[in-house]
């Protein structure tokens, strides 16, 4: 007796395998035009006395697509919403690494640097992004009027940097009322920043068995195109040694 053979698959009729397509390319087009539609930057600029960086918005008819159409009735309903704009792929506005030193009971100090050159490339990935983190710092806003304590309590202190020594920072712990908050140009300490200082810090002292440890940024400005057109004083590009609260292990 022959073996049974299998019946051939029936083709799929040309209309269903043309809607398909159209379906596929379609999905594929509004993903890109929303894409396209999103911000781009961040970007130098020089305009006059003023300079920085800003974001530039996608083309208008990508966004008013996306805005109106795309989002809300398409990529919504199928939680699809991101850009696939990440904010590793973008330019860096700083050049930045980190030294930390861990003290032990005995007094001897370990001196460390990220991201380590000696670690695999993926260990001195996720230590790069780690660093980029660290910048860059929050500006406050000037203090106005004299700030008054409830009765029976002290107002907080505020954390700043504190140029101590030429290119070099440390935080400052300062009154409320302190003529230095006045100042146009005082920065502290992000609190993004603070917390991954003190996490890491935490985590390498546990690795090591150290009773304290200090975590210092080291940075500077990148180069932006713009610098071609309107260059910037050469003293911006100097490295800046910024030294972050120590933290001991006991805490």
């Amino acid at each position: 007796m022959s073996a049974a053979t299998n019946p051939a698959a029936r083709p799929l009729p040309q209309s269903w395998r043309l809607l398909g397509s159209v379906l596929a390319v379609g999905h594929l087009a509004l993903i890109g035009l929303y894409a396209l539609a999103a911000p781009s930057g961040p970007w130098q600029f020089n305009i006059g006395s003023r300079s920085g960086v800003s974001m530039a918005d996608g083309p208008a008819f990508a966004r008013t697509l996306s805005e109106h159409v795309t989002e809300p009735y398409f990529l919504y309903p199928l939680r699809m919403t991101h850009n696939y704009h990440f904010s590793s792929d973008r330019h860096a506005d700083f050049a930045v690494y980190f030294e930390v030193h861990l003290t032990k009971a005995d007094g001897n100090v370990v001196h460390r640097k990220f991201p380590d050159d000696k670690a695999n490339l993926w260990v001195r990935h996720r230590q790069q992004l780690l660093a980029q983190n660290l910048v860059p710092d929050q500006r406050l806003p000037p203090r106005g009027n004299v700030r008054l304590p409830a009765p029976g309590k002290e107002l907080p202190k505020v954390e700043i940097w504190f140029r101590d020594e030429p290119m070099t920072l440390r935080v400052k712990r300062v009154d409320e009322n302190d003529d230095i908050l006045r100042s146009p140009v005082v920065d502290q300490p992000s609190p993004w920043a603070k917390a991954l200082v003190k996490s890491y810090l935490r985590y390498l002292c546990r690795e090591h068995n150290a009773v304290k440890g200090e975590l210092i940024r080291v940075s500077r400005p990148t180069v932006h195109p713009t610098d071609l057109i309107a260059p910037r004083p050469a003293e911006e590009f100097k490295e800046l040694r910024s030294h972050f609260e120590e933290y001991r292990r006991e805490e």
